[in-house]
């Protein structure tokens, strides 16, 4: 996946996402958004917000942050936001991998179905990392390769498929976390036939400061 590809793929989806999406993300967004325990007035970066379906999952005592690489997408946020008042919220364009925000800006961080997205998710975990908080919360929500080696075959085999598409499906959750440094508080699925995880994590380690902000 490479971002300019997929910022247009996912701005010809923007026409199309709200009459398919909602049935498969609504339920586990809208678990992950209470099982985030969001106090007044914390800070909450969603990456990835597409047409903002989540948004009016989240408090309105929450100061909601979305942001999202396709200008379609964002448009029909932007929509949704005025049709429900959602005066809590702002957006902002922009690649997940170069957040233009400072360190540790913001006290939760949830990337829901955007890690396949990327075409580097290690840079976006470290990104994901960099601005939130010490102690702050990172969730994912995502599909991630099957352990079974049958099924896991069958992903890796749709992969150039599902990147025409707009995602990949080959990705690993352990190699992820080995990848990466992730310690999971807990990770769970809806039901046993589901085939999207969500993952909590705390993050424990302090980031680099970085030398300068860049806008995406």
């Amino acid at each position: 996946m490479q971002e300019k590809t997929t910022r247009s793929i996912y701005n010809v989806w923007a026409y199309f996402y709200d009459m398919l999406w909602p049935g498969i993300v609504h339920r586990r967004t809208t678990r992950a958004i209470e099982q985030m325990h969001i106090r007044p007035g914390e800070k909450v970066l969603d990456i990835g917000v597409g047409t903002g379906l989540a948004l009016p999952s989240y408090p309105r005592h929450a100061r909601v942050t979305g942001i999202d690489l396709s200008e379609g997408m964002l448009r029909r946020a932007s929509r949704r936001i005025e049709q429900n008042n959602l005066d809590f919220v702002n957006l902002c364009l922009g690649n997940a991998l170069v957040l233009p925000f400072s360190d540790h800006t913001f006290d939760h961080v949830l990337l829901s179905h955007v890690i396949t997205v990327v075409s580097d998710p290690v840079k976006l975990i470290e990104e994901t990392r960099r601005v939130t908080r010490p102690g702050g919360q990172m969730v994912i929500i995502n599909h991630f390769r099957s352990s079974n080696r049958i099924i896991g075959l069958i992903e890796k085999w749709l992969c150039p498929l599902c990147q025409h598409l707009g995602w990949r499906s080959d990705l690993c959750l352990q190699e992820l976390i080995q990848e990466t440094g992730l310690e999971v508080d807990f990770r769970y699925k809806l039901d046993q036939v589901d085939l999207f995880q969500i993952v909590f994590i705390t993050n424990r380690r302090e980031s680099q400061p970085s030398q300068q902000i860049v806008a995406a």
